[in-house]
């Protein structure tokens, strides 16, 4: 079932103490295919989840619409709108057993108990959580919680999910296992999913199309590869990639840009005076020659290492595979491929995706 969103603006009344809160979106607009799973990211107060409640029906618009199926959703209550939705805080009862809690939605639609039953078992059976249904919510680790959270939206068999930050309170193995899960589960069903989350490497790993929020706007919409391989901002493209795009200060000199402590050969679409060159930690490599530095941190991660290098007042990160040989306080080298720079305006603006347009 496709999700479409039009020009959705929303503001919330202000804070005690402030004169005016700040618009929580701005005229979003985006389309999520049948079938399709859409992460939402952006950091906190972005207006991500902002988005999810205007889908699932908790808040709404202050102007522009939202449609499911084709249909607008004004005036719609949240329990019509086929939308089912997983909360970072489980939102379990406590007194009831996995099984009550698996079967309580379906309670409340006034399905027959022997039915509720065979549907709650089958969700159970699909998480792997069917040993589980005679526990209370308080006897679960927190995997255990979010999977009965999961399942709970499941049992309904929605035509849509919305994920509002399931993972955030699960440690980092846990997160890895989940986020595999909850992806392979989405398109066993067929289902058409809305993800939030602040975490680059769940919406890399999860997502057919990311959408990149800041400040209420969305600023890319895109498949994960081309979001990371040509960022339409420079704050896509030092929220995506760990460690963060490497972002210098430049000005054009002749024929030449000159970024940090390289020259560079100045591209071949117009350029402002002043910008800034982008490059991946993994576009710069440590080489007999190249701008002079000092090795400041080492971080070793096993398949690859994380250096910072200091070069006059520039702190470069780059990424190498396995094990650096490399020490703390090293004299190094840094060269750069010229292949993989970007190229952004003052304001931010991937100055070679403008060009293309």
């Amino acid at each position: 079932m496709m999700v479409v969103l039009k020009g959705i603006k929303k503001s919330f009344a202000p804070r005690e103490g402030e004169k005016e809160s700040p618009p929580a979106l701005t005229g979003v607009s985006l389309e999520v295919g049948e079938g399709e799973l859409v992460v939402l990211v952006g950091p906190s107060g972005c207006g991500k989840s902002t988005t999810l409640r205007m889908v699932a029906g908790l808040d709404e618009p202050d102007s522009g619409d939202v449609f499911v199926g084709g249909r607008s959703m004004r005036g719609v209550a949240p329990q019509d709108r086929d939308v089912a939705m997983v909360f970072q805080g489980y939102a379990l009862y406590p007194h009831m057993t996995v099984r009550e809690n698996l079967e309580f939605p379906l309670k409340m639609r006034g399905i027959r108990k022997g039915e509720r039953g065979a549907m709650a078992e089958d969700a159970a059976r699909m998480l792997r959580i069917e040993g589980l249904l005679g526990r209370l919510p308080k006897e679960l680790s927190g995997g255990e919680r979010q999977r009965v959270a999961m399942g709970r939206a499941l049992v309904r068999k929605p035509r849509v999910f919305l994920f509002d930050e399931p993972l955030s309170n699960l440690d980092a193995a846990l997160r890895a296992d989940l986020r595999l899960e909850i992806g392979s589960l989405v398109r066993r069903l067929g289902a058409t999913a809305l993800y939030v989350t602040h975490d680059h490497v769940e919406a890399m790993t999860l997502a057919d199309r990311i959408a990149v929020m800041q400040a209420g706007k969305l600023l890319q919409f895109a498949p994960p590869r081309e979001v990371y391989e040509h960022p339409a901002t420079s704050f896509v493209a030092t929220f995506l990639g760990s460690p963060r795009m490497n972002l210098l200060a430049a000005r054009v000199e002749g024929g030449e840009v000159l970024a940090g402590p390289f020259r560079l050969p100045r591209p071949r679409f117009s350029v402002p005076d002043r910008l800034q060159v982008g490059v991946r930690p993994e576009d710069l490599t440590l080489q007999e020659t190249g701008a002079a530095g000092v090795l400041e941190a080492v971080e070793p991660l096993g398949a690859e290492s994380h250096l910072v290098v200091r070069v006059a007042d520039v702190v470069l990160r780059l990424r190498v595979p396995g094990f650096a040989s490399w020490r703390r306080g090293d004299a190094v080298n840094v060269a750069l491929d010229l292949g993989k720079l970007h190229w952004f305006g003052e304001s931010g603006t991937n100055l070679d995706l403008s060009e293309r347009r």
